[in-house]
């Protein structure tokens, strides 16, 4: 068993240990790892948020990256939340392509691909979040809230839009939650050398790219404070700027379980999204880049996420 998956187990056999020690959930808790609901803070209240993922596994080699984002959140009124990110990665990388080249997202085109690629914590830009909640799943028949993230970054800009639904049952243990996400993308490309010098990989260049992703989260409060779930995304991209068939490049299906504690004065989340033998390809290179029926290019076999939360 590979140590990520190691450490996942430990932390859920950490968790449900201490389950008898533990105090009543809170109000502004996040049952889900992926999957946003419409629940916002109170006007005036502050939460701090701490979010890790692991991504790992490629075609072949060696491929790990670390995404981490520390937030900021605040309710300007009742219905509507802001956030502010800082946003770092760490990654570790080598032969990891369909070629044996070290390759993929967060490694410039520019470096030795006959060789490992490490980078520590590195800085990796800062992202806003804005969150209106429209309907209350509590107060009406279904919780609605639109939701919008402008995100700067040292490899790509984007501007991530969502459509968050939200449903309870049995007195809101059970919960329901569904978005839908549209993510234009500016990716910044660097120079490589060894290119063509015809090719458009030889000169530095931003290229477009448009994220449609669906996904869907049910949990399930089972004891005071704790929940369990799974989580689903259906992950879509298109080159350009639009949603035309003719601009498809992939598409993929991640699910897995997930785990959630909320006392009084924090809450943690963490979820595990490996992917399915679901995808589809739509390009000889994300083709190249797929084994098993796994998108293996912009995607990888294993997500971890791990979620810490404070308010006050």
């Amino acid at each position: 068993m590979h140590y990520i998956e190691r450490i996942f187990r430990a932390i859920l056999v950490a968790l449900s240990v201490t389950v008898a020690t533990l105090q009543t959930a809170h109000a502004g808790e996040s049952p889900f790892g992926y999957v946003y609901t419409t629940d916002t803070h109170p006007k005036g209240s502050f939460e701090f948020e701490q979010w890790m993922t692991n991504r790992k596994g490629k075609m072949q080699g060696d491929y790990r990256l670390g995404q981490y984002r520390t937030e900021i959140e605040y309710g300007v009124t009742d219905r509507f939340q802001a956030s502010l990110y800082w946003n770092s990665f760490s990654i570790n990388a080598f032969a990891n392509d369909a070629a044996g080249e070290t390759a993929g997202p967060y490694i410039p085109e520019s470096v030795d691909k006959a060789q490992r690629y490490r980078r520590g914590l590195t800085n990796d830009g800062w992202s806003t979040e804005f969150i209106y909640r429209v309907l209350s799943p509590y107060t009406d028949p279904i919780g609605l809230a639109l939701y919008v993230e402008p995100s700067f970054g040292k490899f790509k800009n984007e501007l991530e839009t969502k459509l968050i639904l939200q449903k309870n049952f049995f007195d809101d243990r059970l919960v329901l939650g569904y978005n839908l996400t549209l993510a234009p993308e500016w990716e910044k490309k660097a120079a490589d050398p060894t290119a063509d010098p015809a090719s458009a990989e030889f000169s530095s260049r931003t290229e477009k790219v448009t994220e449609l992703v669906h996904t869907f989260g049910v949990s399930y409060r089972f004891a005071p404070g704790w929940s369990a779930g799974i989580e689903a995304r259906n992950h879509h991209e298109y080159a350009g700027h639009s949603l035309s068939r003719s601009d498809r490049e992939f598409s993929a299906w991640n699910a897995g379980p997930t785990v959630h504690y909320a006392s009084k004065s924090w809450w943690v989340t963490a979820t595990w999204l490996p992917q399915l033998k679901s995808s589809r390809c739509f390009t000889a290179d994300q083709c190249a880049e797929t084994a098993n029926r796994r998108n293996l290019a912009d995607l990888e076999r294993n997500e971890f996420r791990f979620r810490f939360g404070i308010p006050f």
